[in-house]
């Protein structure tokens, strides 16, 4: 019996190296476009997106209603990009700082906006400079383009199911 090990005990293995495999899951995670839940990467897509509707919707406009028309677009172009960006840059300030809190900022990002959106409204003159019907227009279609652009950004986003770490 001499030599042998006791039955109870298992023999030494040598410890396992899995600095290759970590080496690979760390260059997938640099390869994916996902900088974790509080990213605003989708920008880069959405903002383009709703700049080239914009700037489409204007040309019509200048073409069939004049410069109001145009003027119209560029205001309802600018509020559909700022709010979203608003409440896209306060969710992942939020988010990265207090993640518990961010369905409060959330809220708050859009009670103010509505607010602001208000104040808007209700100062412009139907009948003044700014064609209002366009502006409605250009934020419909801003809307339209940008949960667009940001689903496609979601769906075609390399998310990893689970942490390679």
């Amino acid at each position: 019996m001499t030599g042998e090990s006791p039955p109870n005990e298992r023999p030494s293995r040598p410890p396992v190296d899995l600095s290759a495999q970590i080496q690979a899951a760390a260059k997938i995670a640099d390869r994916s476009r996902s900088a974790g839940a509080w990213s605003l990467d989708h920008l880069k897509l959405c903002l383009p997106v709703l700049v080239a509707g914009g700037l489409i919707l204007g040309v019509v406009g200048a073409v069939v209603a004049g410069w109001g028309a145009v003027l119209g677009v560029l205001i309802g172009t600018v509020i559909v990009g700022a709010f979203f960006t608003f409440s896209a840059v306060v969710i992942a300030w939020v988010g990265r700082t207090n993640p518990n809190t961010v369905m409060v900022a959330a809220l708050f990002a859009y009670v103010i906006k509505v607010f602001i959106l208000a104040l808007i409204l209700m100062t412009m003159p139907i009948d003044g400079p700014v064609n209002v019907r366009w502006m409605a227009g250009a934020i419909g279609l801003g809307v339209f383009l940008w949960l667009g652009a940001h689903m496609r950004y979601v769906w075609t986003l390399k998310l990893f199911y689970v942490d390679p770490r």
